[in-house]
């Protein structure tokens, strides 16, 4: 056995094999399938990491762009090798392949590119090695219909040729139509319609009539009955058309020829593109088995530690509703050992965790939830079931003692080892002390060793031993059922006589066997039940305890928001008196203006305008600060690590929305949730606060007043929703026309352009103005509207 793989007998007890099988059917390329059908664990721990890291890339990719995905495409191996050929001709199915190929990746690089500006991205190399060739497609498409046939105007003699073949047809099929109908009438024919033979249309004649038609015999029916006759004056006919067949193919090979040609240079790009489709397919097709069974990808252990949280056996879960797997070993210890009642769940345990342990060691994400931690194992052995063979006379027992044997010649500290009712077959006494043994010397090589049992002895070993955990299957006492839930740190009593007598045993024959079974036997079961119980009570009042603290929480953040929210509306209220007194102002403004140009053209004192203007810069001045203190702060700062807990408020900056972090930063990503969405996002993108909403307070309108021809009136419009904005531009160009006023400045913003789409509409309506024009470079470009006026 390779010391990168599992035995091909594991694959086959843990279920791996329709792992292997779900993958390929995810994958898009016959090349991929055939990978995925042969899928080993990775020997190399780095190149693990990066499947991973690109398979959350992938994911990401496709969560925020549904089109970003991978059609069906063909083994390009074959024709590759052909294409790198000078002088080598390719036939249209392998045109349309290379052209699948090639805009495949043309579009994925392109979306892609789109999508991403982190020039740190794993997947930034891969897709810049890709060399998109237009040119190539366009040749391609232009020559080979999407029939796969070369198409007439791929030449000039081409579209000739087949324009005389379709009208020498034309006229083969007329005169054959007029044979027909002559000689059917006569009786002459098997059927009323002409067929074809070698290629040349042919009469159906009754044999027996075969002499009274003149021709060349082309055939004969399996029966005799009919003889299909070419008649001679059709054949000078269809020796046209098969002349005229043989110079369409010969044209048609020069233009798949030439086609080729034209191609060959380029077969190292095409490789090189086809390569990393191929790439891009497999992490496509791990990702999309990731959404498909849920799954997560878990980190892996350097320290030993393995944790499995809401962990499914993906083959159960496709049949019925399955208990999830928690189990969680410390680097510390190197043993597990389960027991409980038998059908209560403990072999399909031990098979999740040694799938799992397969998948993430294969690169595969795992039917579990985030957070899971699995080590990286050189090799993963497991004894499951019944291994009797008649063929090489073993016993169970044998054949169990064989197969551990193996383990214990080639397991290594970095192994997984997997037991399953490790010491039965045999005496309970033996049974029990070779498991012992066997566990123990496990354990000093440093294997990581998971077992089933029903024995006695093995859960007190367990309890005693250092570096040994005992884990049990919860048993219902009172339904006198199994309830599939693994519990850590405690053994499992096995249950027989309760589920014997649940199935029906006569009561007499269990009081007869508890009384063979040993008074010290049956304390400990006893105990063992009496625990289970008191576990159970303590894990409800557990569960009714946390329920309390979340409901506490849920109020504090209820009475949390409800004062913010306060804060927030008397905030609000001095912001809204602020902007009030900011529009009288600014009316004020625009009245004294007037009155300064009345006093200019009275020739007043130029100290009496500048104490006007003075008066109200001031109060302009005391009105701004009002408003900057009473303006609510923008909070963009990322956040740290630490802060990012599982249930805070987060705004997703890329997104500018709020939402709840779901689960805690695995791999530099965080599970969100954003409008019911669940979304998985880099570290980055979060911030503190609410959304960054810019709120830009509504300036006063600014007025310059000069010569006629001259002047220009402006407004400031942004940060008005669309309602307001129109209302003050009514009132702005009203006092304009009262101002005459000849050029106006509208002030707009680029933004979403919803205020500019507003600000056109109402000036495209209104009669007092002449014509519009956006800015310039130098005059603020699309964010601003000039308007001259009539």
């Amino acid at each position: 056995m390779s010391p990168t793989e599992a035995s091909p007998l594991s694959y086959q007890h843990l279920g791996f094999d329709d792992v292997r099988t779900w993958l390929a059917d995810e994958a898009a390329g016959p090349t991929i399938r055939l990978r995925f059908e042969e899928l080993h664990p990775f020997s190399d721990r780095e190149l693990l990491e990066l499947r991973y890291d690109r398979i959350a890339e992938i994911d990401l990719l496709m969560e925020f762009n549904t089109s970003f995905q991978i059609r069906q495409y063909d083994d390009l191996q074959e024709t590759l090798k052909l294409l790198a050929l000078d002088g080598s001709t390719l036939y249209p199915v392998n045109l349309l392949a290379l052209n699948n190929v090639l805009e495949q990746c043309r579009i994925l690089q392109k979306t892609y590119l789109k999508s991403v500006a982190d020039e740190a991205s794993v997947w930034r190399e891969s897709f810049d090695r890709i060399n998109p060739l237009p040119k190539i497609e366009k040749d391609i498409q232009g020559i080979i219909g999407a029939d796969g046939e070369v198409q007439d105007n791929a030449s000039v003699t081409l579209a000739n040729l087949r324009r005389k073949l379709r009208k020498s047809g034309g006229a083969v099929r007329t005169r054959m139509n007029t044979l027909v109908k002559k000689f059917g009438e006569k009786g002459y024919l098997n059927e009323q319609q002409a067929g074809i033979k070698g290629g040349r249309m042919v009469l159906p004649v009754l044999s027996s009539y075969k002499n009274q038609i003149k021709g060349v015999i082309q055939d004969m029916s399996n029966t005799g009955t009919t003889t299909f006759i070419e008649p001679f004056e059709i054949i000078e006919l269809n020796n046209q058309i098969k002349t005229m067949e043989m110079e369409e193919q010969q044209e048609v090979h020069k233009i798949l020829r030439d086609l080729t040609a034209r191609l060959h240079p380029h077969h190292h790009t095409i490789h090189t593109n086809y390569e990393i489709l191929k790439d891009l397919d497999t992490h496509f097709a791990l990702a999309k088995f990731g959404k498909t069974f849920a799954c997560s990808i878990p980190t892996l252990s350097v320290s030993g530690e393995f944790r499995l949280k809401s962990a499914r056996n993906p083959r159960l879960a496709l049949q019925r509703k399955v208990v999830p797997l928690d189990l969680y070993m410390d680097a510390e210890t190197s043993t597990l050992i389960i027991t409980g009642p038998n059908a209560g769940g403990k072999t399909v345990a031990l098979k999740t965790i040694g799938l799992l342990a397969l998948m993430s060691n294969a690169g595969v994400p795992i039917p579990a939830a985030e957070g899971s931690i699995i080590p990286f194992f050189d090799k993963i052995f497991s004894d499951i079931g019944d291994q009797q063979s008649l063929v090489n006379d073993l016993s169970t027992f044998s054949a169990h003692i064989g197969s551990i044997i193996n383990i214990l010649e080639n397991s290594t500290s970095q192994s997984l080892v997997l037991l399953d009712e490790l010491g039965t077959g045999t005496d309970p006494a033996e049974g029990g002390a070779l498991a012992r043994a066997i566990l123990e010397t496990l354990g000093e090589t440093g294997v990581r060793t998971v077992a089933t049992t029903h024995l006695g002895d093995l859960k007190v070993y367990a309890h005693e031993a250092k570096h040994v955990m005992n884990g049990a299957m919860e048993f219902d006492q009172n339904g006198l059922k199994p309830t599939y839930k693994f519990q850590s740190g405690i053994p499992g009593s096995s249950y027989g006589f309760e589920i014997s007598k649940r199935l029906g045993l006569a009561a007499e024959i269990l009081n007869r066997a508890r009384g063979y079974i040993g008074w010290a036997r049956d304390s400990m079961e006893k105990l063992l039940r009496a625990l289970e119980a008191e576990r159970v009570t303590l894990s409800s009042l557990k569960s009714d305890n946390a329920a309390l603290q979340r409901d506490l929480k849920m109020k504090q953040k209820r009475m949390d928001t409800a004062l913010e929210s306060v804060q927030k509306a008397e905030r609000k209220a001095d912001r809204d008196a602020a902007k009030q007194a900011g529009q009288i102002i600014s009316n004020a403004r625009q009245t004294v203006e007037q009155v300064i140009r009345q006093i200019r053209e009275n020739q007043a004192g130029k100290e009496s305008i500048k104490e006007v203007r003075g008066t109200l810069d001031e109060l302009e001045s005391r009105l701004e600060k009002v408003v900057e203190q009473t303006q609510e702060p923008l909070k963009l700062e990322k956040l740290s690590i630490e802060e990012i807990v599982k249930g805070t408020s987060i705004t997703v900056l890329s997104l500018d929305q709020v939402g709840i972090v779901l689960e805690e930063p695995v791999r530099g990503k965080v599970l969100v949730e954003v409008e019911g969405k669940r979304l998985r996002v880099p570290m980055d993108w979060l911030g503190q606060g609410p959304a960054p909403k810019q709120e830009i307070s509504p300036k006063p309108t600014v007025v310059n007043v000069s010569k006629r021809g001259e002047s220009t009136y402006s407004l400031d419009l942004r940060g008005y929703r669309a309602d307001a904005a129109i209302d003050e531009l009514g009132s702005f160009i009203d006092q304009a026309v009262l101002n005459n006023m000849s050029m106006l400045q509208i002030i707009h913003g680029k933004g979403t352009g919803v205020i500019k789409k507003v600000v056109h509409e109402v000036l495209d309506k209104h009669p007092a103005v002449k014509k519009k024009r956006l800015g310039g470079q130098d005059e603020g470009g699309a964010g601003v509207t000039f308007v001259e006026m009539k």
